[in-house]
């Protein structure tokens, strides 16, 4: 559909465009508000393009709805870089602490020196962004100041480049740049959580890799954003409600985008049920890609350090299935990337 936007406020007309896009409806949309931001959110929502008025009369509309979705613009380049989401099925799970350490253990596996996480030197870059703008915890976690930036960046997005990225994120360790910030206004929340999926845009032109703390939520609510998604890591208790959970998110990112890959990780930070591996890889009908151990005492060392647990004991349990797991999911994406030219040679097969 081609659809001209009438007066009204943009939360609105957002709203509007993320419930179209979740029936199945394609959208090209015109509008007078002439700015990359505005765009930029539009897109986010899930529209295919976005034109501002008043058109010349010569314009040709561009065949938008044949180019791939997810593939946007940005800064007149195509992201490159992958995301990594992490989302909690549950409250309690350590999905914020398995964040953080992935973001490290990523940096580490890219590293010169694997082992020594703070001699990552150059080569080695990761983004990390704490999407819980209100009751986030990993700038308490690493002991640094809020990341107040991240809002201009979300407000103004046409603006923002490299040296302003470098300037106004959080750099923990030599290689990983952290957005943190604290909203206080509840009533803005919304109006910023928009414009994920655009900072996440931005993130992939600067980080070959982002990994995203990111309220389940959101899964369910931003089109535009799930999409931006390249793997998911779900964490879950052993438990019922937080199995029940997992199926509804996994349902959901499977019928959004069909192209990112689901982790499923059990946390043993709260025992539930006690339901086996077997047991919930049966009920998901998904594997169970790994099971965190509670390791409590290296954990509350960390803690109390404000350093990541992954830099600061990388031979305790919990560290090694993290190292684990990030190993895996680069391996995916490896494999991902030296087949893409065989896929994409079968499907062109496929349609003729």
């Amino acid at each position: 559909m081609i659809v001209e936007l009438g007066q009204g406020e943009m939360g609105d007309h957002l709203e509007a465009v993320r419930e179209i896009v979740a029936e199945g409806g394609e959208l090209v949309l015109l509008g007078r508000e002439n700015s990359v931001a505005a765009y930029r959110h539009f897109l986010a929502a899930g529209a295919r393009d976005y034109l501002a008025l008043p058109l010349e009369s010569d314009f040709v509309l561009p065949d938008v709805f044949a180019a791939p979705k997810g593939a946007l613009p940005v800064h007149g380049t195509q992201a490159k870089g992958r995301v990594v989401a992490v989302c909690g099925a549950s409250g309690g799970v350590g999905a914020s602490l398995l964040a953080a350490n992935l973001s490290v253990a990523f940096l580490a596996h890219n590293a010169p020196h694997r082992a020594e996480i703070s001699n990552a030197g150059q080569g080695a870059k990761v983004g990390l962004l704490d999407a819980d703008f209100a009751f986030g915890s990993l700038a308490v976690d690493f002991d640094i100041e809020a990341t107040q930036g991240v809002f201009e960046t979300l407000e103004r997005p046409e603006r923002v480049d490299s040296t302003y990225l470098q300037s106004s994120m959080a750099e923990v360790l030599p290689g990983l740049s952290v957005y943190a910030g604290e909203l206080h206004d509840a009533s803005l929340l919304a109006g910023y959580e928009q414009g994920l999926a655009g900072l996440v845009q931005t993130l992939k032109e600067e980080f070959p890799l982002t990994v995203m703390d990111l309220p389940r939520r959101l899964l369910l609510q931003d089109v535009g954003l799930l999409r931006e998604l390249d793997d998911v890591v779900l964490v879950l208790a052993p438990g019922f409600g937080s199995l029940r959970t997992a199926g509804r998110l996994i349902e959901r990112v499977s019928s959004q985008s069909g192209a990112t890959r689901i982790w499923n990780v059990v946390s043993q930070s709260r025992r539930d049920a006690g339901l086996s591996r077997k047991e919930i890889a049966d009920a998901l009908g998904q594997p169970v890609t790994c099971e965190l151990p509670l390791s409590s005492a290296e954990i509350a060392r960390a803690s109390v350090k404000g350093a990541p647990l992954q830099s600061e004991f990388p031979r305790s349990a919990y560290a090694r299935k993290v190292a684990d797991l990030a190993q895996t999911i680069l391996a995916a994406s490896e494999h991902e990337t030296s087949d893409v030219n065989d896929r994409r040679s079968w499907w062109k097969k496929r349609s003729r």
